[in-house]
């Protein structure tokens, strides 16, 4: 087997990625949640999933926020509680 050069690893590389596309685009899986897992594939979404793929992020992104800010409220009421308990115990 030869050696293939960075183009021709890239063009077989595409090729795979748009062939897994298709067969689950023809199966009725989930092309864009495939997108989301593997960033290779979002240049063979069409334009309507490209376009649910970039909402669908968004929606993700605002759920990693809003966790993030709960925890962070949770481990600040967290320390007040502690606070409020090392103060009454004096």
């Amino acid at each position: 087997m030869s050696k293939l050069n960075a183009e021709e690893r890239k063009a077989r590389d595409n090729e795979r990625f748009s062939q897994r596309v298709d067969e689950r685009r023809v199966k009725g899986e989930d092309v864009v949640a495939y997108a989301l897992a593997n960033d290779k594939a979002f240049k063979f979404l069409t334009k309507d999933e490209k376009h649910s793929l970039k909402e669908r992020q968004a929606a993700l992104a605002e759920d990693v926020s809003i966790k993030r800010q709960q925890q962070i409220e949770l481990k600040n009421q967290q320390e007040l509680d502690k606070i409020a308990a090392d103060f009454t115990e004096e």
